[in-house]
């Protein structure tokens, strides 16, 4: 009789504590009618080692009732993506805002050490936010879980959301995506179509027809330019026959000699007899 209460009693404590794991995955076994929950600003990728993003939950309810506060909570789910590299800030009005956190196997949590600043009513909305960055080495997925408790600790409301996590050389573009595809890369049945080289012209040998031919298009300038040389010699020569002709028409002893030569004219001696 005394070993069978000794088995309940292990059998009861073991119990207690799956229902205490199981109450910390799950605070509360189901929503409240009337609140929901939706991700606002969600990264699709967080990129390791960078600049930390903002992860946003917004908490809306349609009850006709009072206002009630919330307290956020954020359970973070990684899979190939070790916690260590994980750093959460929650941030209210632009500054740090108090946490919990508990961590677990594959899996943290982080909930609000005090009430929202918020109130949730009918027509207006209580919004958490998340600054979230990661840090090497490993790469892959991670889930977050957000959710809006009221001040007893009761979950009113629960979303979800998948990101993943990446290296900041998968983060950027591939060069090749957008280069345009290779010849190589072509038909099988399309490059059957296409003329084929010689086989007996040697590799060496293959010259381009563009360096070969000069372009039709372009005017020789040999004919023109003979054209001006010359017209621009005679010219030269016109004008130093011009400057000379000048000069000796200005110099007094070329026109004192010019003047002493005999003007008349002389008959031819007759021949002695």
């Amino acid at each position: 009789m005394i070993i069978m209460r000794h088995l309940g009693a292990r059998a009861l404590t073991a119990l207690a504590l799956v229902a205490a794991s199981l109450a910390w995955a799950s605070p509360a076994s189901a929503d409240v009618q009337g609140f929901a929950v939706s991700i606002g600003q969600n990264p699709a990728t967080f990129t390791i080692g960078k600049q930390a993003r903002t992860l946003t939950a917004v908490a809306t309810t349609d009850r006709q009732r009072r206002c009630v506060k919330v307290r956020w909570s954020l359970t973070v789910r990684t899979d190939g993506v070790s916690l260590d590299q994980l750093k959460i800030t929650r941030i209210e009005d632009d500054q740090s805002f108090r946490v919990r956190a508990q961590l677990d196997n594959d899996a943290a949590r982080i909930v609000d050490a005090q009430l929202d600043p918020g109130q949730l009513c009918r027509d207006q909305t209580v919004t958490g936010r998340w600054d979230i960055a990661f840090a090497g080495p490993d790469d892959g997925q991670v889930t977050f879980e957000a959710q809006a408790l009221d001040a007893a600790g009761r979950v009113l409301a629960t979303t979800s959301t998948t990101s993943r996590v990446v290296t900041a050389v998968a983060a950027k573009p591939s060069a090749s995506a957008s280069a345009s595809p290779s010849p190589s890369a072509t038909d099988p049945d399309e490059q059957i179509d296409q003329p084929v080289a010689d086989a007996t012209t040697p590799a060496g040998n293959k010259t381009s027809a563009a360096a070969l031919n000069p372009a039709s298009g372009t005017p020789s300038v040999l004919g023109p330019g003979l054209i001006i040389g010359a017209v621009l010699v005679f010219l030269g020569v016109a004008l130093l026959l011009r400057i000379r002709t000048r000069n000796r028409k200005s110099d007094p002893a070329w026109q004192t000699e010019t003047q002493a030569l005999p003007t008349g004219f002389y008959s031819m001696p007759r021949r002695r007899q």
